[in-house]
């Protein structure tokens, strides 16, 4: 491909806290972390076993079916009725559970890349980052996101009706990468109703897109772009719902993802709102928003051979387009015997990790570990294998994005 356009910024993506770039303070902190965790993994110390309170007060709008209804004060000061999510009072989760919910995380990345993103988070403190952690994990297991990515399109949509209609239309759909391999998402709220679909689809489609867009990162990529297109936004298609969950999302269970959100072609009754969204970010994740007024702005941030010709007055000659789920494409989840084959292959490479991980963390000194590092390549290479027995094909996979565990995007540049 072509060097990117003239009028692209390249930007420079920070190293410090990151895998490979960590000062001999930072690795001790990092094992002091992983000292930590082991001790609740194998149930050492006692840690609050219960579901944290910012899960007990998500929320759906009034027609889910999956908790208790309670009144609630809105956003303009009117009462209405929502649905608490499903988190029975009584859940306990052991250090078995979260140890579990830690391994099904890392899927084809470093373990230490996916906790040094809740490190770094909570600026090396390591209690706070212990505990955004554990939610975090606690978080995963309350939503199934297990079964989330195990269903079919089909199967997604019997369960949660209208649940194709939003790929369908390209509510959100994630297209294309800049040069630095951040991929990037694209949120069209103009093709948004709430009355639409149930909150609950909505609300599943969200986190099934940040679960699939894990899959479509380079390795050593750890941060999206996320393109809020709101091109002909109006009032009708504001969902405070959809809000408090984007925010709660890169705030808590997946932070450090998000590169920078770009909000396109605001039209006027967009910035009321944002003075009630502004307050609700963390400082951090706020200055990662910018502005672009139009599409020049907007090539300074994404290569126009990276956007459609289509509305973005790009070079990349793409529409998108649904493509439905075929017949038998997901036939290896029912290969239930190669499955154990692989999670018992796996589970080998993990108990070597921790192995190593604990002996690692009694050494003196700040050095990495090579061997850990050996171990975390191979546990990388083996998903590729493990994931079509546990994972359902997506839609990138149709598009031949996501092959073999490799991303590769493709750009009908004209000459």
């Amino acid at each position: 491909m072509s060097e990117a356009s003239p009028e692209y910024v390249m930007p420079v993506l920070p190293t410090e806290g990151r895998l490979g770039y960590l000062t001999p303070e930072q690795t001790q902190q990092l094992k002091q972390f992983w000292a930590c965790l082991y001790d609740i993994f194998d149930g050492v110390v006692p840690f609050d076993q219960t579901a944290p309170s910012s899960l007990k007060g998500q929320i759906r709008e009034d027609d889910s079916a999956d908790g208790a209804v309670v009144q609630k004060s809105g956003w303009f000061g009117r009462t209405k009725t929502v649905a608490a999510i499903n988190v029975p009072e009584k859940i306990r989760f052991t250090g078995q559970d979260l140890q579990k919910a830690f391994w099904k995380t890392t899927m084809a990345n470093h373990p230490d890349s996916v906790v040094l993103k809740f490190i770094r988070a909570r600026k090396w403190v390591i209690e706070d980052a212990l505990v955004m952690y554990l939610n975090s994990l606690k978080w995963r297991i309350v939503e199934r996101l297990d079964e989330l990515v195990e269903l079919s399109d089909v199967e997604l949509d019997a369960k949660h009706p209208k649940f194709i209609e939003q790929m369908r239309m390209g509510k959100g759909y994630l297209r294309g990468a800049d040069p630095l391999g951040r991929a990037v998402t694209v949120i069209n709220p103009r093709l948004h109703h709430k009355a639409d679909q149930p909150p609950e689809t909505l609300h599943r489609f969200t986190i099934y897109t940040m679960e699939v867009g894990r899959t479509l990162l380079p390795e050593g990529v750890e941060t999206v772009i996320i393109l809020f297109d709101l091109s002909n936004f109006g009032l009708d298609n504001m969902d405070w719902n959809f809000v408090r969950l984007f925010v709660q999302c890169f705030e808590s269970y997946y932070p450090e993802t998000l590169g920078v959100c770009v909000v396109h072609r605001a039209p006027f009754v967009f910035w009321g709102i944002w003075k009630m969204i502004q307050p609700l970010l963390d400082p951090v994740v706020a200055n990662k928003f910018v502005f672009t007024r139009n599409n020049a702005e907007l090539h300074k941030i994404i290569p126009r051979e990276r956007l459609p010709i289509v509305h973005y007055d790009g070079l990349d000659d793409w529409t998108y387009e649904y493509i439905p789920e075929r017949e038998g494409e997901n036939d290896h989840l029912k290969d239930f015997a190669k499955k154990e084959e692989l999670l018992n292959e796996r589970r080998v490479l993990e108990e070597r990790f921790s192995t190593l991980t604990r002996a690692w963390i009694k050494e003196p000194g700040g050095n990495s570990s090579d061997e850990r590092d050996e171990v975390a390549n191979a546990l990388r290479e083996q998903y590729k294998r493990l994931s079509p027995y546990v994972r359902a094909v997506s839609l990138y996979q149709r598009w031949g994005v996501a092959v073999d565990g490799e991303v590769n995007w493709t750009y009908n540049v004209k000459p």
